[in-house]
């Protein structure tokens, strides 16, 4: 299922709420002469916020009704909550699971593999942020949760030079994932996946040619996620390995935690380094 366009969404909003549709067309009626001007442009922009605010308004209690077992759904809630403190964290706003929806994720399709797999957690996950505002973040962390600390002037969040060097390659959304784009603010938009969140990878001792591989942004947010809800934070003694290769395809990223210096440590390998601790957590969209 493929992300509404604009049409489309208008569309949504003209089966769901007929009244709302007379409001649109009157509105279109008024500043219909404005259309390929300046003063168009502000009206599609307003629309698009209007047609967002009341699919807002009037489905907020949704929620994850699409989940069908109450079981899974508890979990999709649980999940979200702690996200929402961890977006806080990062100084942004979480959108609604309506967001992701009408985005195209299909919320009971991810509710049924949920229900397979015990381990896996819905990870809503920001796109944008950059390193200052993800070191931020774990700063902020640290002043509330126990799982992370900091030296003196030092981040919790500790990155290799070539990560740093190329932290836009590690900051993209995956491809062909649902995207809920955001207009303004500090993040590009946000995906939706189900993430293996056991202490160690899913599958370990193969190189990164076996992925496929969470995003960056997606093992951040685990990881403030678990923070915020007091769970242990996974590879404390395992490694990650982390979607976007760098060094044009000869090293790739890999995540750890530093139970230690309660810190998290990104590093870089090449590409064909296995082991016995190194691995991968597919996520599922």
């Amino acid at each position: 299922m493929s992300a509404p366009d604009d049409a489309g969404r208008i569309r949504l909003v003209r089966a769901i709420f007929p009244d709302l549709a007379g409001e649109l067309d009157a509105a279109l009626a008024r500043h219909g002469n404005a259309q390929g001007s300046a003063g168009g442009d502000a009206f599609d922009a307003w629309l698009d916020d209007e047609v967002e605010r009341v699919i807002g308004e009037s489905l907020g209690a949704v929620g994850f009704a699409d989940v069908d077992d109450e079981v899974q759904r508890a979990r999709f809630e649980r999940a979200f909550e702690a996200a929402r403190r961890a977006a806080a964290w990062a100084g942004v706003e979480l959108p609604q699971p309506e967001a992701f929806a009408l985005a195209g994720a299909n919320l009971a399709r991810l509710g049924a593999a949920l229900a397979a797999d015990d381990t896996l957690v819905p990870v809503p996950a920001p796109y944008g942020l950059g390193t200052a505002g993800w070191r931020r973040a774990f700063e902020r962390a640290a002043d509330e949760s126990s799982a992370f600390g900091t030296q003196g002037d030092a981040s919790p969040l500790v990155l290799a030079s070539e990560a740093e060097r190329e932290f836009s390659l590690l900051d993209q959304a995956p491809a062909a994932v649902h995207f809920v784009r955001e207009r303004s603010g500090a993040v590009r938009g946000w995906t939706l996946r189900l993430v293996p969140a056991a202490p160690a990878p899913a599958v370990v001792g193969l190189s990164f040619e076996h992925g496929p591989h969470l995003t960056l942004p997606e093992m951040l947010m685990l990881q403030l996620m678990r923070a915020a809800e007091g769970e242990p934070l996974v590879d404390a003694r395992t490694f990650t390995w982390l979607a976007h290769p760098l060094a044009d395809g000869v090293l790739a990223a890999r995540h750890v935690y530093d139970e230690s210096e309660r810190a998290i440590r990104i590093s870089c390998r090449e590409t064909g380094n296995q082991g016995p601790h190194l691995g991968a957590r597919p996520p599922i969209a």
